[in-house]
């Protein structure tokens, strides 16, 4: 068995569920250090100031099932703090209700979480104001959902960490690079001075300035120079006269005019002087206006109706093929990819719009993809065909299932898709539909609104998000310069006074452009708000971490593989901070955990030193410990609860959530660090745990793409989230598998635990309830007690042969 040399770090993150053994009265604090109280008028739970009329201490009320309830005295008696509905939470009079049952679930620092009995979630807020409501339906991964009991109103509330493993022996794709749409800013800046120009085109392909790498360059149809299908200049009333392209040609059997295009041409021909390893794809917006059904590159006149007449299709092939080639015999560029579709299957494109669009149904796709491939092949071109440039990820999905029931995939050498509309799930989908076919996948486009920083962070997180959950082999913004707002560019600028500026969302994109550069490989982390790459010689971690909320944040990071002592490099962009270096605000202990903190509406990147060398976690070996983490949800693991049910929980690394395989080819139990295995439940759906080998039911762990697994409990079914959600508390069960591997409510990631020293270091501390007191007791890899002691104390037995004691409050 491989040794992975990194320490398992299971004490970092504490977990402790306590029922109460007695009554008791307190404050419960919110993190916001506000109250929980019920409202003046009514009976919703709202948190308070302490000098509140309507706050006073509650009671905790034991329940025989070891739960509590939450109770107010309220003056017709006592009230008990329950879900209602859906996620309210309410002061009601019934205290026999599950729904008024909670579990006390202690954290570090003594803080505590809320759990409802009913429903498996958490008691939280959707802010931090006074007489903000409560709800009873978090997933209790925020600060929000943390409480504290404390004996007075004005008692200070521990602050708040996140804790979290990076785990660098878990390798994800490699970064192919960074990129920009050249539609429509190069058809405006190119047209400036040559000084200009290059400072702008500096500014984007520096390795110092953005480092994008990836330019997608726009062939533009062309509208009829006679205006006879729609009004003049109608691209002013949507994206401005900016969004003007002028088409190669004016009509059928025309010449090509090569002259045309001059100043786009010109902005990609300085990136691919000042950048020799650009990556280019060519797209189109519209075929030209002659082969069009409404007359007008906008689209056609329903929005809802294909606009590219079939009997151009053949032309337009050609079209789109010799402008490919003519870039590549007179200029030497290669466009990787041909992207014949932009956002096809909306309704976004009608005739008289505001820009070139043209809608294609997924079968008009099909169709023409069977006419562009062989004229493509027969170019001599290297380059390949690209689709189908969704808008929305989930019409990705249904657009690649398609094409692979057409037969046509072998077509298409790589997938694009955007994520203006993007869920977790439709993300995982096509990121595994992509893998499974081989095939190249970029987030080719994609932009957002808001306003300040704050706006520019949520992009920053859908970028996080889309690499995340996608895979992506590449990340591609929409636009590098406009002439307004701070949001959907990079510099603003005015086109006709030939001015510009870097605005705030340059310096929030290079926090992850710049410092995660062609080459670097993703690796796990398991907050979402975080994003990790190793180096090519892997002896350096790029992490960038995110805050979009009003106050500071601390996280404790448990990074395997980092270099004791070794100086950490900070960069930070905030409200007033543009890629400033910053020192100190990191710190490394001596248990491979990194301390910092983020301030309010800030972004900032860590490069951290790794040991030389250092194994990958591959393939699945028995008698090693992992976390089974739900495709669709990088912050929960599977997880068995103290009453015998399995589901997917906040990852803490509790024992009921750290798993080994027991046995050999395929034929393995799974046994958690609480002594317990799963067992299927014979023939219902729900799995639980039982405490004997004998007992559990035999599971075969199958890759079914390079990153994912499914875990099936016989020929035909495998774990399952109950009613595909991915939200913490959610029930796990079997079902049939079926064939597709976009199931991913089927699928898994095991991320294997490492561990320094070898087989004889401690993985875990259990807690066994019997007849009398609890024991802690310790096991080995191999499952083999190797330490007991009373209540609060464990022996550790460590490689060396010595011992120490540690105390678990």
């Amino acid at each position: 068995m491989k040794s992975y040399c990194v320490g398992l770090l299971i004490g970092l993150l504490v977990w402790n569920p306590v029922s109460a053994s007695a009554q008791s009265e307190t404050y419960i604090m919110h993190s916001s250090r506000l109250i929980l109280a019920k409202e003046a008028t009514g009976n919703r739970a709202v948190i308070q100031d302490g000098t509140a009329q309507n706050v006073s201490k509650l009671t905790l009320l034991p329940n025989d099932d070891g739960t509590l309830c939450i109770a107010y005295p309220a003056d017709e008696g006592l009230l008990y703090l329950s879900l209602d509905g859906s996620w309210d939470a309410r002061f009601l009079g019934d205290a026999t209700t599950d729904k008024a049952h909670f579990t006390l679930e202690t954290q570090a620092d003594g803080k505590v979480k809320f759990r409802c009995k009913s429903n498996g979630k958490y008691l939280g807020t959707d802010g931090t104001s006074d007489g903000n409501h409560v709800y009873a339906d978090k997933d209790g991964t925020k600060a929000q959902h943390l409480w504290r009991l404390a004996e007075t109103t004005d008692e200070s509330f521990p602050v708040d960490t996140l804790h979290y493993i990076i785990n660098t022996a878990s390798r994800l794709q490699r970064n192919e690079g960074w990129g920009v749409s050249l539609c429509w800013w190069a058809n405006m800046c190119g047209k400036w001075s040559d000084k200009k120009i290059d400072e702008i085109v500096d500014w984007l392909v520096s390795p110092t300035g953005l480092n994008y790498n990836i330019f997608r360059y726009n062939i533009g149809g062309g509208d009829d120079p006679e205006n006879r299908n729609c009004t003049q200049h109608h691209m002013g009333n949507g994206k401005g006269l900016r969004a003007e392209m002028e088409g190669f040609k004016d009509f059928s059997g025309d010449e090509y005019h090569w002259d045309r295009d001059a100043a786009q041409r010109k902005i990609m021909l300085k990136i691919h002087e000042r950048r020799p390893d650009a990556i280019f794809e060519a797209f189109s917006n519209s075929a030209p206006y002659y082969m069009t059904y409404s007359g007008c590159v906008a689209g056609a006149k329903n929005a809802n109706d294909d606009n590219l007449r079939p009997e151009y299709y053949e032309e337009f092939a050609h079209y789109l093929v010799d402008v490919c080639k003519y870039y590549y015999d007179n200029y030497g560029i290669v466009f990787k990819t041909l992207e014949p579709f932009n956002e096809p299957v909306t309704n976004y494109w009608s005739a008289n719009g505001g820009q070139e669009g043209c809608h294609f149904s997924t079968q008009a796709q099909i169709d023409f993809l069977r006419i562009l491939h062989p004229i493509l092949r027969e170019s001599g071109l290297p380059t390949v065909i690209a689709a189908s440039d969704e808008t929305s990820v989930s019409q990705s999905v249904t657009d690649f299932k398609a094409y692979a029931d057409a037969d046509i995939l072998d077509l298409v050498g790589q997938w694009n898709t955007h994520t203006y509309s993007a869920s977790t799930k439709a993300r995982s989908q096509v990121g595994s539909l992509a893998r499974e076919a081989r095939k190249m996948l970029w987030q080719s486009e994609v932009g957002s609104g808001g306003s300040g920083i704050g706006g520019n962070l949520s992009l920053m997180q859908k970028a996080i998000d889309d690499i995340r959950y996608i895979l992506p082999d590449a990340w591609l913004d929409w636009q590098y310069v406009e002439e307004s707002g701070d949001q959907w560019c990079t510099v603003r600028g005015n086109f006709a006074q030939q001015t510009y500026q870097r605005v705030r969302s340059y310096y929030v994109h290079q926090q992850l452009t710049r410092f995660i550069p062609v080459g670097y490989r993703y690796v796990v982390s398991l907050k979402g708000s975080t994003l990790a790459a190793i180096s090519p010689e892997a002896d350096t971690l790029v992490m960038v971490a995110i805050n979009t909320e009003s106050d500071v944040q601390y996280h404790r990071a448990s990074v395997l593989f980092a270099v004791p002592e070794a100086e950490i490099k900070a960069w930070r962009t905030s409200e007033t901070e543009n890629l400033a270096q910053v020192k100190g605000i990191a710190q490394l202990n001596e248990d491979g955990s990194i301390c910092f903190s983020l301030p309010p509406l800030s972004i900032t990147t860590l490069q951290i030193p790794l040991r030389e060398s250092h194994e990958t976690a591959e393939g699945i070996e028995p008698d090693v410990p992992y976390l089974i983490l739900p495709q669709y949800n990088v912050e929960a693991a599977l997880t068995a609860n103290e009453d015998g049910t399995l589901t997917i929980e906040p990852v803490d690394r509790r024992p009921g959530q750290v798993w080994m395989l027991r046995g050999q080819d395929g034929a393995y139990t799974l046994q958690n660090m609480a002594g317990q295995y799963i067992y299927d439940g014979g023939s219902s759906y729900y799995m639980s745990v039982v405490a004997t080998e004998e007992a559990a039911s035999q599971v075969d762990v199958v890759s079914i793409e390079p990153y994912y697994f499914r875990i099936m409990t016989d020929a035909v079914k495998g774990f399952d989230l109950n009613g595909e959600s991915y939200s913490t508390g959610t029930r796990v069960g079997h079902y049939a598998y079926g064939s597709s591997v976009a199931a991913g409510h089927r699928n898994w990631q095991l991320m294997r635990l490492p561990v320094e020293g070898g087989d004889e270091v401690n993985v875990c501390t259990t807690v066994f309830q019997t007849e009398s007191a609890p024991v802690l007791r310790r096991y080995n890899l191999q499952g083999q007690l190797v330490g007991a002691g009373h209540r609060g104390i464990v022996i550790e037995v460590l490689a060396d042969g010595t011992s120490r004691k540690r105390i678990i409050r």
